[in-house]
């Protein structure tokens, strides 16, 4: 009876959930895909509706996952998960199997993120630089050199509070310690740590 009970209880969780996740795609005009799993409301910014670029800013694959609630994550959220993909140049590409919790993603052009990739509590992935550095140009547009693309290649983990910054590869299967920065590309089957993040093992 008991078992019974927890296999009920399971279902209309996921029931709610697949529900919510329908409505957070309706709200922001996103194509919903059943296999998706929205926990708490993420932010999901893209170009204006009737930008011609709007539906291809974001590309989103099957059994994608976004954990946007405090108590949904063993060590908890310090905001929701925040896609901006609004610039009218951008395009974010997410594989299949992505779970994200409590991270922001900010793409001025390109940022992919390939298959089986876990993303942390707390981190911040960024394909530009977010302000000029000259005192005299922070109030200015930022000129095309302050974009370089990030890829990020399938069975990547990226441990929580870490910072990916532009033109930055991380190769297949690697491993980003918690609370690093990430400044220069990572190769394939490594573990990185640090503030800058340096080679500190293998997978």
């Amino acid at each position: 009876m008991i078992n019974l009970l927890k296999k009920l209880y399971i279902k209309i969780v996921l029931l709610k959930i697949q529900i919510y996740t329908f409505m957070i795609c309706v709200y922001y005009g996103l194509e919903y895909d059943r296999t998706w799993q929205f926990v708490g409301r993420p932010y999901i910014h893209r170009p204006y509706r009737m930008h011609k670029t709007r539906t291809t800013a974001l590309k989103i694959g099957k059994h994608f996952k976004l954990m946007s609630t405090f108590d949904e994550n063993a060590l908890g959220l310090i905001q929701p998960v925040f896609i901006n993909a609004r610039d009218k140049n951008c395009q974010v590409i997410i594989g299949d199997h992505v779970g994200i919790s409590g991270s922001t993603i900010s793409c001025g052009r390109f940022i992919s993120i390939g298959n089986n990739v876990m993303i942390g509590s707390g981190c911040l992935i960024m394909d530009n630089d977010a302000h000029n550095t000259a005192p005299d140009k922070r109030k200015q547009p930022l000129s095309e050199d302050a974009y370089k693309p990030v890829i990020i290649e399938d069975d990547v983990f990226i441990g929580t509070r870490s910072i990916i910054l532009k033109g930055v590869t991380i190769g297949k299967g690697s491993v980003v310690g918690a609370g690093s920065v990430v400044t220069k590309s990572v190769p394939s089957y490594t573990i990185v740590g640090g503030n800058p993040a340096k080679i500190i093992g293998k997978v």
